[in-house]
């Protein structure tokens, strides 16, 4: 499945180029995968008059995916941008282009950077030379500064509509997770055990009922390996809570775990729902820095046993 074609499709990536190319973009979306592609082609249609002809197969996407091309260069060079990377940034900055008439930097994942380096590209994004262009993404636009956001033109890169996505994702469970993003589904088509993975964080929802039940939950859960994926399913399994609650039983996300979601609909009230989702968001930005990830997940566990007994 090439991720270019339907990048170079999308209405948001046409309307871009359309119009003057502005000299810093930060693309949004949760699909890491597309977030890439989309720097990509972006910077080769900058680069290359006929850039409509490339795709990930082509040699010149391969060139700049692998931090080949002299002028477009990628960023980090680690898993998060950290300060030294914004410093070769702003040095390399007023080095002209070898190659192309314009110098670009591609930064992913700027929401998982550091504040301090994210503050060091402050300047060369406000006032960068004429032929300088920033590419930026993130998966999450409130991890961004807001002096990034506003010298940026800020892109929302959308979902690939219902029917189009059903003809491209031929696994049904792993289309139900992905829920329109390209990138999410092949990753999650790869694993074997995602219906064994599904099936568990579904339990977590209608099965997990007082506080001496968490430590056997944890230490399955621990075994799978796979503690964002099951969480992620678990608050997907709660917004469908929330759609029944509604009667909108149309938009379920997982629709065949309708009749045990449905069976637990009463134990989660509105106000318990909201309160468990912050506590996973909140266990997700901690957890690199937990010490025992097995302790942090027994925590996270009693503590949504908490609030959904205090809401009802």
């Amino acid at each position: 499945m090439d991720i270019a074609e339907i990048v170079k499709s999308q209405p948001t990536f046409i309307k871009l180029l359309a119009g003057e190319f502005p000299h810093a973009v930060l693309f949004s979306s949760c699909d890491e995968r597309l977030n890439e592609v989309t720097l990509i082609m972006s910077a080769l249609s900058l680069s290359y008059p006929m850039f409509e002809l490339f795709n990930e197969g082509s040699a010149e996407f391969l060139k700049v995916q692998n931090g080949a091309d002299v002028d477009i260069k990628v960023y980090p060079k680690g898993d998060r941008l950290l300060v030294a990377d914004s410093n070769e940034i702003v040095s390399e900055v007023y080095i002209k282009p070898a190659l192309h008439e314009r110098k670009i930097f591609l930064i992913k994942n700027i929401d998982s950077s550091t504040e301090q380096a994210q503050n060091k590209l402050l300047k060369v994004l406000e006032e960068p030379p004429k032929n300088v262009y920033f590419l930026l993404s993130c998966a999450d636009e409130n991890l961004v500064l807001p002096t990034i956001k506003s010298r940026c033109q800020r892109v929302v890169l959308p979902k690939i509509p219902k029917e189009e996505f059903q003809k491209l994702a031929k696994k049904p469970l792993a289309s139900m997770l992905a829920d329109g993003y390209i990138g999410i589904y092949e990753k999650y088509e790869k694993k074997e055990n995602l219906a064994e993975i599904a099936d568990f964080a579904v339990g977590l929802v209608t099965n997990l009922k007082n506080s001496s039940e968490v430590l056997s939950f944890s230490v399955k859960l621990m075994a799978f390996k796979e503690t964002d994926l099951i969480f992620e399913i678990y608050a997907k399994a709660l917004e469908d809570i929330l759609k029944l609650k509604a009667e909108r039983e149309d938009i379920l996300s997982l629709p065949i775990y309708k009749d045990a979601l449905k069976s637990v609909e009463n134990e989660f009230s509105i106000g318990a729902i909201c309160e468990i989702n912050s506590l996973l968001a909140d266990f997700k930005r901690r957890k690199e820095s937990n010490a025992s990830e097995q302790v942090s997940v027994e925590e996270l566990l009693l503590k949504i046993l908490e609030v959904k007994y205090l809401c009802k």
